[in-house]
């Protein structure tokens, strides 16, 4: 029994090892199976990323080849752009480089006026500014109509006398511009030349001296500005003070001394939003910077007589002490123009929609003469009035001879002295001057062609060229020029229509902290817009209980005041020659009997008819806008009729008219007289040239330019050369989407010269750009549509060459071309 039991046991002993031995045996076959799959699976992945690999090089490389094959857009036609500065300019051209430099250095060599080139000083005598004059428009007429020889060129130049006593500014003539050999004062019969110093226009030189009074305020007044502010205004490093000038015009002070308020800021991006409260009345007066003096100081809403004032208070605790924070400079800090708020958008990094020429530019340009369709005109842009469009023809015929800005005002209102005598009339900027850096892509599209301008200022020897003061493009709209959609059978089945594709011209201003885009818009139906929008920073001050009426409080400390806008241009319409009317359609309401309709039942309806008002003085074609008296405006030539008998007319509209309701002749309303009527009409007179000047910010005591004189000798306007003066504007009561900047919708304002009669049809009926739909066979619906389009399109696409690139790469090469460095 026991060798029973030792067998069964070394049995069972064998048994369980075989089985151990299976198992590791398995458990190896398992491993060596796993690690074989995984080599597999390895290896297939492998292959299927080679076959991915040289798929995508194939893919790439076909990519290649078809692009080389795709040609780039604009190339079907050859390009018609020179805008190069011409060796003989044309009569509407603005002056040359060379006629520049010409009037330069004529000047120069004249003795008497005393000029100096460099290191210039309040008691320099200095070029301010050269412009063309046009010449007189019978001459100007006579040679583009009748062929007679082109009048001479001349240059306005406004010269600043510090040198003289008393110091004076000074307008002159220069010519010929080939070769200037004469110099004179202007002589004009309705305006006194020369000016008062103290009415002079900015310059970097003023600036200069007042930097001179800066060094006095830190001298006596620095430690309460390290204590209340942080800053300083000189030797500051990164922690400085800047200040916001206004010039209180001589209407509110009540004499001819210059003085300034000065709103004092923290000077970061951007300074005109971070005021501190701090105001200075600086008398800026004569020509020696040492004599420049603080008048009165608010210092946190507390008036002092002086900077010596102040600072006795201020030690002896007189005075509440203010303290405000240098603000953290870095992208988050709400002022800036840096990416920042809600998460990105778009969630992907895709690019703008972006424009396309596929045939290339269908306008062409040379020199400053723009021809696109049927339109051709000629621009400009005046050193002291900005952008001007010259001989605006369609289908060859003369519209206006010249339309233009005039002027831009700003006024303010509020509590602080800084903004109640904020009367901003800007041309004392000298308009055409701040024209420049227009983005690509931004400012204006990707297609956009760019006229470069030149400008002299503070006597710099030649010209400053900017490369992008204006910007020439076609624009579609993406809306329907006209279009009407006849969907039932019974009633014809069809559709036509056609967009609105138009060109553009454009420039922005700058100025300071407000910017400007001005357009003038062409349309195929031979309508010319021109259209003003604003955008930019707003003036901001310190927020305080008297500030409420005035404005909400938008940021920590920060309240932005209510202003008025306002803008005027001159618009010289010819339609059919120089000899035109001014009539006005007046809409009124007439009551009517239905009795013969009604078998005998005397109903009275209301309904409304037009009578036509021939305006026959300049006083009677005043124009206030009114609600209760709707009205159309048109302008025409009584020669000249449709065979209906009605006056071939083009009518005047307005958008974005706004009433200003200062008391009239008060203070220094007496600066902007132009902004009491939406529009005035006047008989054209080659002494009335502009309805403002650069001096109207200190000249309301007594203006150099007056517009009510061009209204109060009444003249005729029945069969005359008219021109029309129109004002446009608009309220603004800041509000906090406008930090960082102003946006610009809601902030077009436009006028419209549409043609009224004066075509037999609409002109754009020409345009290869419509599009109809119709029915195959009329009789026969089911036979399906047909499609017509009026050009032949091409079987290839093409390419856009514009690059985000280009224009980074040349503002690295060339970083003037955008900022002052």
């Amino acid at each position: 029994m026991e060798n029973c039991a030792n067998i069964i046991h070394d049995y069972y002993l064998l048994i369980s090892f075989q089985i151990e031995v299976k198992k590791k045996m398995d458990e190896n076959l398992r491993k060596s199976v796993t690690r074989w799959r995984l080599a597999s699976a390895a290896l297939v992945v492998l292959c299927a990323l080679l076959i991915i690999l040289v798929i995508g090089i194939v893919m790439s490389k076909n990519r290649e080849i078809q692009a080389k094959d795709v040609p780039s857009c604009g190339l079907r036609f050859k390009s018609n752009m020179d805008t190069s500065e011409p060796e003989h300019p044309d009569i509407f051209h603005d002056l040359t480089s060379r006629e520049m430099k010409a009037v330069q250095n004529y000047l120069i060599s004249v003795p008497e006026l005393n000029l100096e080139l460099s290191n210039l000083r309040m008691n320099s005598s200095y070029i301010a500014g050269i412009d063309y004059i046009l010449p007189p428009k019978k001459d100007v007429l006579a040679y583009l109509d009748d062929s007679r020889s082109p009048p001479a060129r001349k240059a306005k130049v406004i010269i600043l006398r510090g040198d003289l006593n008393p110091p004076v500014v000074e307008e002159y003539v220069v010519a010929p511009l080939s070769n200037p050999s004469s110099h004179t004062l202007i002589d004009y019969p309705n305006r006194r030349n020369p000016v008062a110093f103290s009415m002079r226009p900015f310059t970097g030189i003023e600036f200069k001296g007042i930097s001179e009074v800066m060094k006095k305020v830190d001298e006596q007044i620095g430690d309460i500005l390290r204590e209340s502010y942080g800053a300083t205004f000189n030797d500051c490093g990164d922690t400085c003070l800047y200040y916001l000038p206004n010039i209180v015009s001589s209407a509110i002070t009540g004499d001819f001394t210059r003085r300034m308020w000065l709103q004092v800021a923290y000077l970061v991006e951007y300074y005109t939003i971070h005021p501190v409260d701090l105001l200075l009345y600086v008398n800026v007066d004569g020509t020696d910077p040492s004599q420049f003096r603080v008048e009165k100081v608010v210092y946190g809403g507390q008036y002092r007589n002086s900077l010596a004032e102040l600072a006795a208070d201020y030690v002896s605790g007189d005075v509440v002490k203010s303290k405000m924070t240098f603000p953290t400079v870095d992208k988050n800090l709400f002022s800036t123009l840096h990416r920042r708020g809600f998460p990105a958008s778009p969630t992907e990094e895709q690019r703008q929609p972006q424009f396309v020429e596929p045939d290339g530019a269908r306008y062409r340009i040379k020199h400053r003469q723009i021809e696109y369709m049927n339109w051709r005109f000629h621009v400009r842009m005046a050193t002291y009035n900005g952008p001007q469009i010259h001989d605006v023809r369609f289908a060859g015929k003369r519209i206006a001879y010249e339309i233009g800005l005039q002027e831009i005002a700003a006024f303010y209102a509020g509590d602080a002295p800084t903004f109640r005598m904020a009367n901003y009339i800007d041309s004392v900027a000298s308009f055409g001057q701040q024209a420049r850096a227009l983005v690509p892509g931004v400012d204006c599209p990707e297609t956009a062609t760019y006229l470069s301008t030149r400008q002299v200022s503070d006597n710099q020897e030649g010209s400053v060229k900017s490369e992008r003061s204006f910007c020439v493009f076609e624009l579609n709209t993406g809306y329907p020029l006209r279009r009407h959609l006849q969907y039932y059978h019974f009633r014809g089945s069809f559709y036509g229509g056609m967009v609105d594709n138009c060109l553009i011209v454009r420039t922005i201003l700058c100025l300071n902290n407000y910017d400007y885009i001005i357009d003038f818009i062409f349309h195929q139906s031979g309508i010319v817009e021109t259209k003003i929008v604003s955008t930019g920073y707003i003036f901001g001050g310190v927020y305080n209980d008297q500030e409420k009426n005035y404005g909400f409080q938008i940021a920590d400390q920060l309240v932005g005041n209510i202003h008025h806008h306002l803008f005027n241009f001159k618009v010289d319409l010819d339609v059919m020659g120089t000899s035109n009317r001014y009539e006005t359609l007046d809409i009124k309401l007439v009551n009517v009997s239905n009795s013969k309709w009604l078998n005998g039942l005397n109903t009275i309806q209301s309904q409304i008819k037009f009578d036509r008002s021939l305006k026959k003085t300049e006083l009677d074609a005043v124009y206030k806008y009114n609600f209760d008296t709707p009205k159309e405006h048109i302008f025409h030539n009584d020669a000249f009729k449709t065979r209906f008998n009605v006056p071939r007319a083009y009518k005047v509209q307005l958008s974005g008219m706004s009433k200003q309701i200062l008391p009239e002749d008060k203070l220094n309303e007496r600066s902007i007289p132009w902004a009491r009527y939406q529009m005035a009409v006047t008989k054209y007179s080659d002494n009335e040239v502009s309805s403002s000047s650069i001096y109207g910010n200190s000249d309301g005591l007594q203006p150099v330019v007056n517009f009510t004189q061009y209204l109060a000798d009444d003249e005729n306007i029945v069969d005359e050369d008219l021109v029309l003066w129109m004002s446009m504007g608009m309220y603004h009561i800041p509000h906090s989407e406008d930090l960082p900047l102003t946006q610009t919708p809601g902030k077009h304002m436009t006028i419209l010269i549409s043609p009224y009669n004066y075509f037999p049809e609409d002109p754009s009926m020409s345009s290869r750009d419509q599009v109809r739909v119709q029915l195959k066979e009329p009789s026969n619906p089911k036979a399906g549509v047909r499609v017509d389009r009026y050009f032949n399109k091409p079987n290839t696409a093409c390419v856009s060459n514009y690059k985000e690139t280009d224009f980074d790469k040349d503002v690295e090469e060339n970083p003037r071309n955008i900022l002052d460095v």
